[in-house]
């Protein structure tokens, strides 16, 4: 059985290469702004550094890890911001890695004093490849467990240009907005001549924010956010529900993942995933640190390790200048 085994993994490298698969995600998706919605870029005061971590499955080593580091700046005199981000995502040993490099744009727009609408876009370049010498195929079988593959038309990295389109709307206390990736299905297809186009994944947030402590928004030193995140991509398509509550400079949320109700992938299989438990703390009005974990709560069970995930962000200066509006500049842990 181990001798077949990296002869079966060489093999799932191919269905992985042919297969429309689904992007990496994030529980703390609001911590990945730019990845979350390109509407998002500049909704700080002025500048703002993200750095976020994946690790899912750990139990399963090495498990898949997700790296993403960004940056984005907001012209409030021409109500504006322009951002960058690198994603780093890797998929298992010597397994299937992909980097994108990418750059938004967003624009506000303003209906009145307390409500906005925000449009984005984001152009960015993904190199995607995998390492043939972490699997052993068929031919080198065949030929006494040679140290190299003679296959011809597996390609080891391949590049490809990717667009992303967005939108917001808000007012002070409520949010909701939709976002399209891989617009232009670009072909991710790691075999010769193949053709495996990259479906396109739409994006569905809304979220609402309300005091607990009996004071207005604006001045409340304990709130309340409800939200939401839905996501379809091709056949596939999740829903994160939940909620988390600031309190001073701490926050702790938990959220529900899965769409038990309205689908099931095979009879007696529910489609839920995860509970993902959230903690954070705020240090000087700057500085934001979040830690979650995702409960696994699929048939996967806790084996799986879970998840682990990490956001850094850094956001100057603490308050804006000039400021023209009273209105938050967007939803964000």
């Amino acid at each position: 059985m181990n001798a077949l085994r990296p002869l079966l993994l060489g093999a799932l490298l191919f269905a992985v290469a042919v297969v429309r698969g689904q992007d990496p995600q994030f529980s703390q998706f609001y911590a990945a702004a730019q990845y979350l919605n390109p509407a998002l870029t500049g909704n700080t005061h002025q500048d703002r550094i993200a750095l976020n971590y994946r690790l899912q499955w750990p139990g399963i080593q090495p498990g898949y890890e997700t790296f993403m580091a960004a940056y984005d700046h907001r012209f409030s005199t021409v109500n504006a911001g322009i951002g960058g981000m690198v994603l780093r995502d890797k998929a298992g040993t010597s397994g299937l890695t992909f980097t994108t490099i990418g750059m938004s744009y967003s624009y506000e727009a303003r209906i009145s004093y307390r409500k906005a609408i925000r449009f984005g876009t984001r152009m960015a370049y993904t190199m995607r490849g995998v390492d043939p010498g972490g699997y052993l195929f068929a031919d080198q079988v065949i030929r006494d467990n040679a140290p190299t593959s003679v296959e011809a038309n597996l390609i080891p990295q391949i590049g490809y240009l990717d667009f992303a389109a967005g939108s917001m709307f808000y007012t002070e206390q409520f949010w909701a907005g939709l976002s399209l990736n891989h617009i232009n299905r670009p072909n991710q297809s790691l075999i010769l001549d193949g053709d495996a186009r990259l479906p396109m994944r739409a994006s569905v947030h809304v979220g609402y924010k309300f005091p607990i402590d009996g004071r207005p928004i604006g001045k409340s030193d304990t709130r309340m956010t409800l939200a939401s995140h839905y996501k379809a991509q091709g056949k596939w398509d999740q829903l994160d529900l939940g909620g988390y509550i600031e309190h001073g400079q701490l926050t702790g949320g938990i959220w529900y993942r899965g769409l038990p109700v309205a689908k099931a992938y095979q009879q007696g299989y529910s489609n839920s995933e995860a509970v993902i438990l959230m903690a954070g703390v705020l240090v000087d009005d700057q500085f934001r640190f979040t830690y979650s974990y995702d409960i696994t709560i699929s048939k996967l069970t806790m084996n799986s390790g879970g998840a682990h995930e990490i956001s850094l962000i850094y956001e100057w200066p603490k308050k804006a200048k000039n400021r023209r509006h009273k209105v938050v500049p967007c939803p964000k842990f």
